[in-house]
């Protein structure tokens, strides 16, 4: 017995209000109805309908499964029709939320590639370093650097990891010399975050103790600029400094140990399920930034 078509047509019945019009509106015999809902009824042991010649009328188990076979009905036809929408490509308006400098020189390079890619996406960027709450802020998407929350309701997708480095302008390091260990930056011009900031990143004081930092900022792009002008050793992260680097603008420094690195995760509600532009962006991020 197929169970789903059964409840199909028991619902039918009872909507219909007999066995010839509910065969009327499905398409099949009378006499399949009630083969139909005789199934159902030697299926559970126990009357659904009670009929006569004249009428017929739910019995007090039947409509609690009429309540019951409604709710599945529905579940079912919005699941055909998630499936239907998501094999097409993505389309419509993804709301993401991001820290600023990954957001700057990471994401935005991304969703350039990935908006060329599907044109019919749209996206509305939010680039804050506040954490965001996905629940009440109405954002499909938050990119977090840090541990994921511990919540039944948010699901995490590693990105990744998040890196810092070192480096300086090479007319800085040919002035005041190449350091070889993270003692030597005693005798340099640093230039870093917060010192709140450096302990949340490095969580190692002998680090912190070693960063003669005459210039600070809250301002990574103030800090990058400064290196840039050959002010000092910047401790800032590789997205940032990547293009400078690669350019040889600036110069990496104490790359062995590397420095500490932070988890970054993408996250998104939990949901019965994902739409195609939900889905078809969360795999592409994670192909651009693998762990």
């Amino acid at each position: 017995m197929n169970v789903v078509e059964s409840m199909k047509v028991f619902v039918q019945v009872v909507e219909r209000g007999s066995f010839s019009a509910a065969a009327n509106a499905l398409g099949m015999s009378a006499t399949m109805v009630g083969k139909h809902l005789n199934g159902l009824e030697q299926h559970f042991e126990t009357q659904l309908l009670h009929r006569t010649t004249r009428r017929q009328s739910l019995t007090s188990v039947g409509n609690n499964y009429y309540q019951h076979c409604k709710s599945v009905l529905e579940l079912i036809d919005e699941g055909e029709s998630m499936v239907r929408k998501d094999q097409r490509l993505p389309s419509g308006t993804l709301r993401i939320s991001a820290p600023v400098i990954f957001g700057k020189y990471a994401l935005m390079p991304f969703i350039e590639s990935y908006m060329e890619q599907y044109p019919s996406a749209a996206i509305d960027l939010t680039l804050t370093d506040r954490l965001a709450d996905i629940a009440n802020d109405d954002i499909d998407v938050a990119i977090r650097i840090g541990a994921p929350p511990d919540s039944a309701n948010i699901i995490a997708r590693p990105l990744t990891p998040y890196r810092l480095v070192l480096c300086a302008s090479p007319r800085y390091l040919e002035i005041n010399g190449v350091p070889h260990t993270p003692g030597e930056l005693a005798q340099h011009q640093c230039l870093s975050l917060s010192p709140k900031v450096l302990n949340e990143w490095l969580g190692n004081t002998a680090w912190i103790g070693t960063l003669n930092a005459r210039f600070t900022s809250n301002s990574s792009d103030a800090l990058r600029h400064a290196a840039l002008s050959h002010m000092g050793i910047i401790l800032q992260s590789y997205f940032l400094m990547a293009e400078d680097i690669h350019n040889g603008r600036l110069v990496e420094l104490l790359v062995d140990p590397p420095l500490p690195t932070r988890e970054i995760n993408v996250l998104y509600p939990l949901q019965r399920y994902k739409a195609a532009r939900l889905s078809y962006f969360l795999d592409a991020l994670q192909k651009a930034f693998p762990t």
